[in-house]
Formats: C-alpha cells, structure tokens, sequence
C-alpha cells in the first residue's frame, strides 16, 4: 500500500468527499443557479472516480490479505459516492425538489465518509499508530482542507456568471477555508506521529527499492512534516487575503478567486505531505 498511486488516491478521495460535504450542506444549496451545482457535482464524482481508479492497484496488492476485503469495499463507495452524486446531479438539472435533490447529495456524501472507515482499518491494521480513530480523524481533516478550497475556487469562478450575485458566499467559503487550514495544521502534525515511507521495511521486501516510488528527501527524518507546514503557512497567509478581498465585493472577489488558483496548486502539496506517511 505505500506506494504512489495509493496517496494519489487517498488524496482524491478525500477532495471528492469534503467538496460533497460543502456542496449540498452549504448556504449555497438552492440560492445559486442549478449550473453551480451541476458544475461542482460533476467535478466531484469525477474526483471520487478517479479515487476508486487509482486505488485499483494499491488495493489489488492485499489480494489473499485479511485487508483484501477492505480494500474492496473503499473501492466500492468511492464508486457509490461517484454514481450517487451524479444522480443528484442529474436530478437537480432536471428541476427536482430541492430536499429531494439534497436526500441524493446526502447519500452521495455519506457513502464517501463511509469510504474512509476501511481505509483507517488498512491503516491500523498496518501498524499505523493511535489506531482506527486516527485514521479516520485524519481523513476527515483532511477532506475539510481540499474541499475548502476545491469548492471555494468554482464559487469564486460562479460569480462571473451571476455577477449581482451577493458577496456572503463568498465571505462564508473565505471562512470556512480559515477553518480548512487549522484542519490542514492537525492532518499534518497527526501525520508526524505515522511512520516515514518505507520504514522499517525489510531488506528485500516489496519495496527495496524505496527511493523510486518516493523522492529520498522524503525520507530524511520528518522532512514531509515540514514540508507540510512550509506550504501550509503559504496557504494560510492566501486565507487571510481571501477574507479581506471578499469582505470587499465587486472586483475583489474576483482577486479572491485568483488566490484560490494558488491555494488549489498548494493544497494537495500539504496532503500529499501527510498522505505519504498514512499507510
């Protein structure tokens, strides 16, 4: 399971299930035009489904494990999450009623935050310290930072076309990307506790040859550590400026939407950082 393609996964999982979260729980839902929606629906069952697609050979090595069985069920509502939230979608577009369309959000949601649950399992099972709990408490920071700020970009690009649209969305995504990086902060320093890549390995094992599925720098020490909270203190100081800006109206928010390019090139940095140490 330490491998790549297996903290791709998670990453994208994680994004998949924060940004459902924030999409049909959020003041947003039903004050905005059905393209919003639409629009961060699709992007989001696309996420959940290039989580279950990544997670295809990670999974496949606990083939005749005890974690076989978990593996496919992570798989199974990662791909749950991605059909559920089309479904909603596609409801919405068809103008369904909105506690109608926001029961499908939920399902969607819930079999995403479901997915998390076998995941910690593998992680525990691996010998990953502070047990299930951690895990998941770990996921679920996680998934609060990259749905911040996943969500906060596609609102920030909605208000060029719903231009008399009023800045309280904006305002609520900029707080709630404060909150996402004291979540980003705990994802992080929890994962100092999990061991680095490739550690304690034994010598000929399935990963011998660490230093090509990781880059060594990541190995030395808590390197990933600090790498997590270098660009976290970037995407803190982004935070701050996404309050102000939006705070202001008008053209501000379309500043604020710039920052959020950057703090969405950032982000997955950070969990990438953590990831790396999950498994």
């Amino acid at each position: 399971m330490t491998a790549p393609a297996a903290v791709l996964a998670t990453v994208l999982a994680i994004t998949a299930v924060g940004s459902s979260v924030l999409l049909w729980f959020a003041p947003t839902f039903g004050q905005l035009r059905r393209g919003y929606d639409a629009l961060t629906g699709t992007s989001i069952a696309l996420l959940a489904l290039g989580a279950w697609a990544a997670f295809d050979g990670p999974m496949g090595s606990l083939e005749g494990t005890e974690l076989a069985t978990q593996g496919e069920l992570t798989r199974a509502l990662l791909l749950g999450a991605s059909a559920a939230t089309l479904v909603a979608v596609l409801a919405r577009s068809l103008r369904a009623p909105g506690p109608l369309v926001r029961l499908l959000g939920a399902v969607a949601s819930l079999a995403g935050v479901a997915s998390f649950l076998p995941l910690a399992v593998i992680r525990a099972e691996r010998g990953g310290v502070g047990g299930l709990g951690q895990g998941v408490v770990e996921l679920a920071l996680g998934a609060l930072l990259m749905g911040g700020i996943w969500v906060g970009l596609i609102l920030g690009h909605w208000y060029l076309v719903e231009r008399r649209l009023s800045n309280r969305y904006m305002m609520w995504i900029a707080w709630t990307n404060v909150a996402a990086i004291g979540a980003g902060l705990g994802s992080v320093l929890l994962s100092w506790r999990s061991p680095a890549p490739c550690e304690g390995l034994p010598a000929g094992g399935e990963f011998e040859q660490c230093s090509m599925l990781f880059s060594p720098v990541l190995q030395i020490g808590s390197m990933s550590v600090i790498l997590g909270l270098g660009v976290l203190s970037l995407l803190a100081l982004i935070a701050g400026f996404n309050v102000k800006l939006a705070r202001e109206g008008g053209r501000s928010i379309q500043a604020s939407t710039g920052m959020f390019y950057l703090a969405v090139i950032l982000a997955p940095a950070v969990e990438f950082a953590a990831k790396v140490r999950f498994f």
